[in-house]
């Protein structure tokens, strides 16, 4: 299958991967917002969202920078615990120009990427340590990774130097590390680093801000995501979203597949 170029899938995919981290880390306080309650513990902090959200449906904007050019780009995401995911984004006229599904777990993972405009399905099955070629589904699968639980083992502080940052276990996320940095109670910064389908090591770094303190854990409004070897940046604003509903399976199976079932 023909991969878009680097211009053309790099916007969607970056706000599509702002989307899903914004949905499911916790933040780093703005400055003219009050801080929400933390936990003493940094530990509590790191791992709240994996013991009480377990699913999450949100509608977001996104501000992509790439090749020198900003665009933006609004989409849904819909998040089942512990391993489903659905992210669409669409036109201004409501139609929709990317969907994507992945369901599975550390050993195994299934995606079906869409571009409807473009006519392009991709469809992926991926073993531990697999990752895709193309750098639509590539990234698709870090955000999905982003978004398995935290806290599988307890965080580990004595692996890492740097204050306040601790060590997760990174089989969930089929990752070689994963990191998470507490300051004055806020979860701030995560990293995730995997081995890409070129074989060299990529780092993604997030970085959280403006929390949502209607409910607890707190959940970012605003999120920063930097991916330099990969030449992108973005910010997106989470316009609202809903922890804890009920997602019928049916929303998690691709289009085509749901067609071919009712035959």
């Amino acid at each position: 299958m023909s991969i878009a170029p680097q211009g053309r899938w790099l916007r969607p995919i970056a706000a599509l991967a702002l989307a899903v981290l914004a949905t499911s880390c916790a933040a780093r306080v703005a400055r003219e917002e009050p801080a929400c309650p933390a936990p003493a513990d940094p530990v509590e902090t790191i791992c709240a969202r994996d013991a009480e959200v377990r699913s999450l449906r949100a509608r977001f904007r996104a501000e992509v920078e790439a090749a020198g050019e900003t665009r933006t780009a609004e989409g849904i995401l819909l998040w089942r615990a512990p391993g489903t995911m659905r992210v669409k984004l669409f036109t201004l006229a409501g139609i929709t120009v990317y969907d994507a599904i992945l369901s599975g777990d550390a050993s195994r993972v299934r995606a079906t990427i869409r571009q409807p405009l473009a006519d392009r399905t991709e469809r992926l099955d991926l073993a531990t340590g697999e990752t895709p070629s193309s750098p639509d589904a590539d990234l698709a699968l870090v955000l999905w990774a982003l978004l398995q639980p935290r806290c599988a083992a307890r965080p580990d502080a004595t692996q890492v130097p740097s204050a306040g940052t601790f060590r997760l276990d990174p089989a969930s996320a089929r990752a070689t590390e994963r990191d998470a940095t507490v300051v004055a109670g806020e979860l701030r910064e995560e990293t995730l680093t995997r081995i890409a389908a070129s074989g060299a090591s990529e780092r993604v770094v997030a970085r959280y801000a403006r929390y949502d303190c209607t409910e607890m854990p707190p959940l970012p409004r605003r999120i920063e995501l930097d991916a330099p070897a990969s030449g992108w940046r973005a910010q997106v604003t989470i316009l609202e979203q809903t922890r804890n509903v009920a997602l019928d399976a049916a929303l998690f199976v691709p289009p085509g597949d749901l067609d071919d079932a009712g035959d």
